[in-house]
């Protein structure tokens, strides 16, 4: 398993790939640990896959949210994979997703996955209201990935 500088509890990066890990275990996923992203993973029956970055709290939220960004444009290279960014839900991150234009986040096809401090995690697809991203204490959620 990756060392995390900032420890395994909410909001640190270790506590956010293992919440998104067991998301989609739930969902009946199988993850892929050849590939070099923070979370890839396929589904058996359905073939749906998906690319995730996971970010945690740190001194420069803004950018480690662009650099996340970054590592996940460069690795869209098959228009059939699902790509995400899971963070924890903070106010600071939900900031950074205020901060995108939706029409871009929905050209691009970005999904959000906010975990929260008890594990649990609330998706948002990229046509998601923005509005509704910036919520605080939001609880209402779409439907989780197709299985």
């Amino acid at each position: 398993m990756t060392t995390y500088k900032r420890g395994k509890d909410f909001p640190a990066e270790q506590f956010v790939q293992v919440a998104i890990e067991a998301y989609f275990l739930n969902q009946g996923f199988n993850l892929d640990r050849s590939r070099h992203v923070d979370l890839a993973c396929v589904h058996p029956i359905t073939g749906e896959r998906w690319q995730i970055e996971s970010k945690g709290i740190s001194a420069a939220i803004g950018l480690d949210f662009r650099t996340g960004l970054g590592q996940l444009l460069q690795r869209m290279t098959d228009r059939a994979v699902k790509h995400g960014v899971a963070v924890p839900k903070i106010p600071q991150y939900e900031a950074q997703i205020s901060k995108m234009t939706p029409w871009v986040v929905d050209l691009l096809g970005i999904h959000w996955f906010l975990i929260r401090s008890d594990g649990s995690v609330e998706w948002l697809p990229p046509n998601a209201e923005i509005d509704r991203r910036n919520t605080p204490g939001s609880t209402a959620a779409p439907s989780p990935p197709s299985n």
